[in-house]
């Protein structure tokens, strides 16, 4: 059997975005903002789908006796994302990455560093990167699973 190949320009990621997301359109949009935001300076870690209802995004690094150091950044599919929120969850996700890959701040916390390089991108290129995110104000994708719209609304 031949693999299924999926070519993603960033409109179509923008009309697709009440449906579940996938991992091919979150590399896309990670090689766009790499690119846009970080001079391509970040090579291209591993994407995962999270089902999660209180995690967004989380980027993470383990090291590995063949391959070195292995990034993973996940998105959770549980929302109904606009471009905008997907794109602020993917750069502040990035944004630990970044840190992380210099040297800067392996430990990936909110700290000084990361709110430093929020405030930079937000204010050249319009973003609405912020440490966190109340939950209160997304919504669930309407064919997420009952019952983690049920955890929602109880965590609401």
């Amino acid at each position: 059997m031949g693999r299924e190949i999926h070519i993603f320009t960033l409109e179509t990621i923008i009309t697709v975005l009440d449906m579940r997301i996938c991992e091919s359109q979150i590399r896309c949009l990670f090689r766009q903002y790499n690119e846009d935001y970080f001079g391509s300076l970040l090579p291209m870690p591993f994407f995962k789908i999270r089902h999660s209802v209180n995690t967004l995004g989380y980027f993470s690094y383990m090291p590995d006796e063949v391959f070195g150091t292995t990034e993973t950044l996940e998105i959770s599919d549980f929302y109904a994302y606009t471009p905008n929120q997907l794109r602020d969850i993917i750069v502040h996700e990035m944004i630990h990455y970044y840190l992380y890959y210099i040297g800067e701040d392996v430990r990936l916390k909110h700290g000084k560093s990361f709110k430093r390089m929020a405030r930079q991108l937000n204010h050249a290129y319009g973003l609405h990167v912020t440490p966190t995110i109340d939950l209160t104000k997304m919504k669930p994708r309407p064919d997420a699973p009952y019952f983690r719209r049920l955890i929602f609304k109880i965590l609401s």
